[in-house]
């Protein structure tokens, strides 16, 4: 039994004194690693707690370079063993990037998108969109989401490879946008009577823009009613429903014009 005991400590010694560099070598790489690790961890909470990283940002990364310092280290004992591990690292790398790459296909995709869109730049922070059939304001453009104000003060978070596939309208692009009134009148007013009606109208409504001035024409010829459409501009996009709503309600209560059901269609009834 002594001499199993003694043969067995040769040996282990005979190992240690032949693979001494090695072994010096590898306890500086996992010293080093640890070092490295600690740094990086360090580095992510400083930055979290200034706000420059987001909370799932920080516990990614975290997580990220915790998992590949266990992969090192593990390369580094194994090496140090004897044990060659390429296949097995190799096999591990193409394992997890076929199940990474199959589950982020979306991600991908939308990583894509956003950088196509800091690229071309269809828009830019604080621009104000018309989206969805929504007016929003751009408040961040990420790798893989836009961020968005709606008027009612929430912010809704949109997949880019989504904007790439939708019309937005950008209404910060000029210094004003066109809006429009519809409107319809009996055959028995006369159409100048009626424009000059409705620009007296929307004359007296405050926060629209005094270039270019409004103008009214005649979009359509009903069975009973002639439609007029009043085009004005604005320059405030953010008050886009406010302002519509305040010419609608002024050319619907402006004296000599009767926006009601026309006459012939109250005389049927």
């Amino acid at each position: 039994m002594v001499a199993d005991y003694l043969a067995f400590f040769t040996s282990v010694y005979a190992w240690i004194d032949e693979n001494v560099a090695s072994i010096i070598t590898s306890v500086v790489s996992l010293v080093l690693l640890v070092i490295v690790y600690r740094v990086l961890n360090h580095e992510i909470t400083r930055m979290r707690k200034k706000e420059l990283l987001d909370v799932n940002s920080a516990f990614l990364l975290t997580r990220l370079i915790k998992w590949t310092a266990y992969v090192i280290g593990f390369v580094v004992v194994f090496n140090l063993l004897g044990v060659r591990v390429d296949f097995f690292v190799g096999l591990w790398v193409l394992a997890g990037g076929t199940i990474i790459g199959f589950a982020s296909m979306n991600t991908i995709g939308n990583a894509i998108a956003g950088i196509i869109i800091m690229v071309s730049r269809p828009f830019k922070i604080s621009d104000r969109l018309f989206f969805q059939d929504r007016f929003v304001e751009v408040e961040g453009i990420d790798l893989i989401y836009t961020r968005m104000r709606t008027l009612d003060n929430l912010v809704i978070s949109v997949p880019n490879q989504m904007l790439l596939d939708t019309v937005i309208e950008n209404q910060s692009a000029y210094d004003y946008v066109r809006r429009r009134c519809v409107v319809t009148m009996e055959y028995s007013v006369g159409p100048e009577h009626v424009k000059e009606t409705l620009l007296a109208a929307v004359a007296s409504v405050e926060g629209l823009a005094e270039r270019p001035e409004p103008y009214v024409w005649v979009t359509d010829f009903g069975n009973f009613a002639m439609e007029y459409t009043l085009y004005f501009f604005i320059s405030d996009t953010r008050r886009t429903l406010e302002l519509d709503s305040m010419v609608r309600d002024a050319a619907f209560t402006e004296e000599g014009i009767d926006l009601s059901t026309p006459n012939l269609i109250r005389s049927l009834k």
